[in-house]
């Protein structure tokens, strides 16, 4: 009997959203830095304005960069969305094991993981950052649908905040401000901007989960 190796086509994917972000984001990060070091054709004219020079320029590559991010996490977060559903209908064409989980009640991270307790199988024994994991579906959805016609950028909602004790795809700049605030509030719902390397650590636990949920597969079939 043939199965299916999903983690390698898991793996496909996720070797496609890096070059993917690397050959998107890379324009985008060029005109950035150029405008900050005065590359050609970015060369600060003389002027007595308070306001940085190209910095509507600079806004729009800043924009795009996140762009390139958000659509990163979007991909990611569809690939191990089907990773798991592709690793429960394994269970259930190999062994027969059919589970009842309302994904749209509990979102769909949330029903794999109630099956992940039916079958015994303890996730938090999983070296992956669950944390950074959960966050990637938030940012998805945030990202497909957007609620502010007026402004390019995407924040978190009061919803997603209410959920997370440490947004980690936010500025750097406004964690910042928050973690000032008493009890970590907000003054404004905070920008998702995921840098590379945080794109980059969210692939990897990614990867991590699948490869670990692949190896417990495995390990209770050949028992």
């Amino acid at each position: 009997m043939v199965i299916l190796d999903i983690e390698f086509f898991l793996k496909d994917r996720t070797k496609f959203i890096r070059y993917f972000y690397d050959t998107a984001a890379a324009p985008f990060t060029k005109i950035m830095s150029d405008i900050e070091n005065g590359v050609e054709p970015y060369i600060p004219p003389y002027s007595e304005d308070d306001e940085p020079p190209f910095l509507t320029e600079w806004l729009d590559a800043k924009s795009g960069l996140e762009t390139c991010g958000h659509h990163a996490l979007s991909m990611l977060s569809s690939s191990l969305q089907l990773y798991l559903k592709a690793w429960v209908d394994r269970l259930d064409k190999y062994h027969g094991m059919k589970f009842d989980v309302n994904f749209k009640k509990k979102g769909w991270f949330n029903g794999y993981r109630e099956i992940f307790n039916e079958v015994e199988l303890n996730i938090s024994e999983c070296p992956a950052n669950l944390e950074i994991i959960e966050q990637i579906p938030l940012v998805r959805n945030r990202v497909q649908h957007p609620e502010q016609l007026t402004s390019i950028n995407i924040s978190h909602s009061e919803s997603d905040l209410s959920k997370l004790s440490n947004p980690y795809f936010v500025q750097e700049s406004e964690l910042s401000l928050a973690a000032e605030q008493e009890k970590q509030s907000w003054l404004f719902p905070p920008t998702i901007a995921p840098t590379k390397e945080k794109i980059i650590e969210a692939i990897n636990n990614v990867e991590m989960l699948c490869s670990w949920l692949e190896a417990q597969y495995w390990s209770a079939r050949n028992a």
